[in-house]
């Protein structure tokens, strides 16, 4: 093969890489889309959060059989699974949360502080030099969070919502997002395919979840084809599609790049709820936005 049909090749396989990573970027940024109607009916976080798992866990099943793809757990994975799957739950679990306390465009802004949070793990439990632009990102990240939170005004948040538990609830589920991150990559974990990777975290999320809904009494059989449609919706767009669609970014273009490409997943949170569900923006919002996307594109571009 020539020199310039190896360069097509692989200029071909980079913008199938790029285009994989908005897709799967975009597609994340439906959670409140998806979650907003069914919280809206009634439905309890815990118990949404149950079908979303259940519903993907068992389409990432169906993907994983028709590849010829085992899914069992090896042995030595099975407690740090368990722990992965818990610190998922959380992440999960709060973000959802954050949705009844503020704005789905803001939640979803909020919750991508999680590169910040995983080099400050990195840096305090696992001894890693931070740069000095870390550290400028982690202030940026900082002032970022004041302007949506305080300075964003009543728009950013629901009637009567408390502005600081709603702030604290969504940048915890950041918090979580990326313990997991490095739980996976500091664990036996990491050796897993991403396909049998995301079937046990789902399915487990899945139990954790229908637990927590039966001990609190407000697990419910769906029966309303509405919401049944909106959360396979959540299942398939924002839980499997996303991740199908990620995985097959950082095969062709790396982590960091796809990392990067991953600012479109807040930004199409933050357009699809303005549309969809009149959400307002504000000049200080707008500016706490920026200052995130800032500081998380300082973090992915110089921390490898």
């Amino acid at each position: 093969m020539s020199v310039n049909n190896q360069n097509t090749i692989s200029a071909v396989s980079r913008w199938k890489g790029v285009i994989a990573g908005v897709l799967g970027a975009g597609f994340f940024g439906f959670i409140p889309v998806f979650s907003k109607p069914v919280l809206a009916a009634g439905i309890s976080p815990a118990c949404l959060l149950f079908y979303r798992f259940f519903f993907a866990s068992i389409l990432i099943a169906l993907i994983s059989w028709a590849q010829r793809q085992p899914i069992s757990l090896p042995r030595d994975c099975r407690k740090c699974m368990g722990l992965i799957a818990v610190l998922y739950c959380f992440s999960g679990g709060f973000l959802v949360l954050g949705l009844k306390f503020m704005s789905g465009g803001v939640t979803e802004v909020l919750h991508f502080t999680y590169p910040v949070w995983v080099m400050l793990i990195l840096l305090v439990f696992f001894k890693e030099k931070i740069r000095l632009s870390s550290a400028i990102a982690i202030v940026i990240a900082i002032i970022g969070i004041y302007c949506l939170g305080v300075l964003g005004g009543a728009e950013a948040f629901m009637p009567g919502a408390d502005r600081t538990a709603g702030v604290v609830i969504v940048v915890a589920s950041g918090l979580a997002c990326g313990s997991y991150i490095v739980a996976i990559n500091k664990s036996n974990a990491h050796k897993l395919s991403s396909m049998r990777l995301s079937f046990w975290m789902l399915f487990l999320s899945a139990i954790i979840f229908a637990v927590l809904s039966l001990i609190s009494g407000t697990f419910e059989f769906i029966s309303d084809w509405r919401i049944f449609l909106n959360l396979f919706g959540l299942a398939l767009v924002a839980t499997v599609l996303s991740n199908v669609f990620q995985v097959y970014s950082i095969k062709y273009i790396g982590s960091t790049q796809a990392a990067i490409l991953g600012a479109v997943e807040p930004a199409t949170g933050v357009v699809l709820c303005v549309i969809l569900f009149d959400e307002v923006l504000n000049l200080p919002i707008l500016a706490g936005i920026a200052l995130i996307f800032t500081a998380v594109m300082i973090v992915v571009t110089r921390n490898k």
